[in-house]
């Protein structure tokens, strides 16, 4: 698949470049970059949103489909550049048509200018359309009008913090409309990029809900090396890999949303010492977890409906074979857990509090684990703070991850780690620096 992606992003770059050769050749002053840069987006969109990858097939219903419904959806853009759509995409059709590119099963030659002539106010109308754009799309569209920089970090940040200050009416009405007439707080840039530095100097600061840090690297390093087989034996996760492993020995059919079926995940959940009711093997974070470590790591491979075994990067082993073998199998699975939520985005099961994270894992893998202060009791100050509580809940929503996935424990709101946690924890910040 990933091939495939890159062999039609190749056959793009290539397109485009002829195209931008072909441009100047017929006028030298033409603004090629502007329209390649165009181009670029209509091509990727055709391809990712429309399962189109071919650059030269060009039917009625798909330029109509693009122009309508996916750009207005999915790209931010003043309204010039709306208007610039129409007339580079019929240059770029002009191009198709004299090098030989334009698709046998596109739309006729003859046909292709009065098609597109007939978008152009299409184009204008949908991108004017709050309904047919997504909520983001509304959002950062204001920001472009008040002459935020999409492109920078730390003016997107800024008009974010502001976005997320305003009253939940407001927000609803700028996400639904990508208008607000009078805000009760106007956009105050200056105001808005002091407010993200001081949260930048607040996360950057020690956890004010975790004990204060020891100031002893050496006890951390001597944990390190105290984790042995019985250590992952009696971590959940690692139990819960070894009987996903175990059960596909065989291949087995997964579901159009690439899990287990019923029968499997009983199987898996008995075999981990989990007896429980099935519905869907998303049920049951305890094999989630794992499952989505083990497809990380690269022992389970899901193709053509298919969930198959593989060799991973590290060999599976059982502990009364091989012990050695089996404790760097079970670090192995950890660490591709904690790297794989350190690389996806909250919204697709990632860390949220990082770097606090990392520091609150790092106490609860202590002798004595960690508790969490409690909102309720900290300072006025903290109280009063909404980055600060916000703050913990991020750090709390991770560490109640992994309770679900296995690779952590709490007991009366006590957060216990383990040796073998840990030292997943020191690859994870080594790979992170």
């Amino acid at each position: 698949m990933e091939e495939r992606g890159r062999a039609q992003q190749h056959e793009r770059e290539l397109v485009l470049s002829e195209y931008g050769t072909w441009r100047l050749t017929a006028d030298e002053d033409a603004p090629v970059i502007d329209e390649v840069r165009t181009l670029e987006t209509l091509l990727r969109l055709k391809a990712e949103q429309l399962h189109s990858p071919d650059p030269g097939l060009w039917t009625e219903e798909l330029v109509t489909a693009l122009l309508t419904e996916v750009v207005p959806r999915v790209v931010v853009q003043p309204r010039e550049q709306v208007m610039d759509l129409v007339p580079t995409l019929r240059r770029f059709t002009g191009y198709l048509r004299e090098t030989g590119r334009w698709h046998p099963e596109s739309m006729s030659v003859s046909s292709a200018p009065a098609v597109l002539a007939e978008l152009e106010f299409a184009a204008l109308e949908a991108a004017d359309d709050p309904t047919r754009r997504s909520f983001s799309t509304n959002i950062l569209g204001y920001g472009m009008s008040l002459g935020v920089d999409l492109e920078d970090e730390t003016e997107l940040a800024a008009f974010m913090h502001w976005y997320n200050s305003l009253g939940d009416e407001e927000r609803l009405r700028l996400s639904e409309t990508g208008r607000l007439a009078e805000p009760v707080r106007p956009y105050d840039r200056h105001a808005a990029l002091e407010s993200v530095r001081a949260e930048e100097e607040a996360r950057s600061s020690w956890p004010w809900f975790l004990p204060a840090a020891s100031g002893e690297p050496e006890s951390a390093r001597q944990l390190e090396h105290e984790a042995g087989p019985e250590d992952y034996t009696e971590i959940s996760i690692v139990r819960c890999a070894r009987a996903l492993l175990d059960h596909l020995r065989t291949p087995r059919r997964c579901t159009a949303t690439e899990a287990l079926g019923r029968a499997d995940t009983a199987a898996v959940l008995a075999a981990s010492g989990i007896p429980r009711a099935v519905r869907s093997m998303w049920d049951h974070p305890e094999i989630v977890g794992a499952w989505v470590a083990l497809r990380d790591g690269g022992w389970i491979e899901v193709a053509g409906g298919t969930a198959r075994r593989c060799a991973g990067p590290v060999p599976y082993a059982v502990q009364d074979e091989d012990p050695e073998a089996f404790v760097e199998f079970g670090h192995a699975v950890l660490t591709a857990l904690l790297l794989g939520r350190d690389a996806r985005g909250p919204e697709d099961g990632g860390f949220r509090g990082m770097p606090d994270t990392a520091a609150a894992l790092a106490a609860a893998c202590g002798e004595d684990g960690v508790v969490l202060t409690d909102p309720v009791d900290a300072s006025a100050e903290v109280r009063e703070d909404r980055e600060q509580i916000e703050r913990w809940m991020r750090v709390r929503h991770d560490l109640e991850d992994l309770v679900a996935a296995g690779a952590l424990r709490r007991e009366h709101g006590r957060y216990q780690g383990s040796p073998a946690l840990l030292i997943a924890l020191m690859a994870l910040l080594r790979e992170r620096d």
